[in-house]
């Protein structure tokens, strides 16, 4: 009898602590998504400084005007200012976003006006955990 009742509180033990990890990947999800939504209006509205607080120390960056390499997060904030600058955005939407993972990332389509003519890129984002928060670790313009 006494067997039984420890092997029922080690497995309530297990049965909590699972669930624990279950709700902690729940939150980090929706903190990615929360930073994702935040990259999206940033973007689509030209407005680097809107997420420019969730830069990594080093982030990759690659555009359609050939700009492509590891970035400050300085650099990040300028080399993205200047990008949606000449090419004046119009709307961006995140299309695809998966954030069950230890590297978040989406996906989307940002209209922009380029020297008076409307185009549009496949962007792509990826996050990484740095100190317990969710940090921009690859922004791709293409």
């Amino acid at each position: 009898m006494n067997t039984i009742f420890k092997q029922n509180i080690i497995l309530a033990v297990l049965m909590l602590s699972f669930a624990a990890g279950i709700i902690a990947q729940e939150a980090k999800s929706k903190d990615a998504v929360k930073l994702f939504i935040k990259i999206e209006d940033g973007i689509g509205t030209g407005s680097v400084d809107k997420f420019s607080n969730y830069f990594s120390q080093r982030n990759y960056l690659s555009f359609t005007n050939g700009a492509a390499g590891y970035y400050s997060a300085n650099q990040s904030y300028y080399v993205i200012k200047d990008f949606l600058s000449v090419n004046r955005p119009i709307s961006f939407k995140i299309t695809n976003m998966v954030t069950e993972t230890a590297t978040p990332f989406a996906a989307g389509t940002l209209k922009y006006i380029s020297n008076g003519i409307r185009t549009a890129a496949t962007v792509f984002i990826s996050l990484q955990m740095i100190d317990n928060q969710w940090r921009i670790s690859q922004i791709t313009i293409n």
